[in-house]
């Protein structure tokens, strides 16, 4: 009987473990819907966004950091104003996918 019981917390919690998982924000879709308008989908900025660093280019690799893109969205920065209808989880997301864009050759 213990035995049983031990086995069902065991699966109950490994359950629960990988809900936020399953509910972690698509950075991707994110940055499609939120970003890509201004940003391009490639992370190439288009005119609207002139001015600001293609977040594939060896400048912006060299000094972008999931925090410091999160500061951005979440306080803007030059043109871009604060993107605050996104959490810090989306914010988050947004930001570690950008990281993930490959470096310009």
């Amino acid at each position: 009987m213990i035995k049983t019981r031990f086995v069902v917390a065991a699966f109950a919690l490994a359950a629960l473990s990988a809900v936020p998982a399953a509910a972690a924000a698509d950075g991707k879709a994110l940055f499609s819907s939120k970003c890509a308008m201004c940003h391009g989908q490639d992370g190439t900025p288009k005119s609207m966004a002139a001015g600001s660093k293609a977040f594939t280019s060896a400048d912006f690799k060299k000094g972008a950091t999931a925090d410091s893109i999160v500061a951005d969205i979440k306080n803007g920065k030059g043109k871009m104003k604060p993107i605050k209808s996104l959490t810090d989880e989306e914010a988050k997301a947004i930001a570690d996918y950008i990281l993930t864009m490959a470096p310009s050759k």
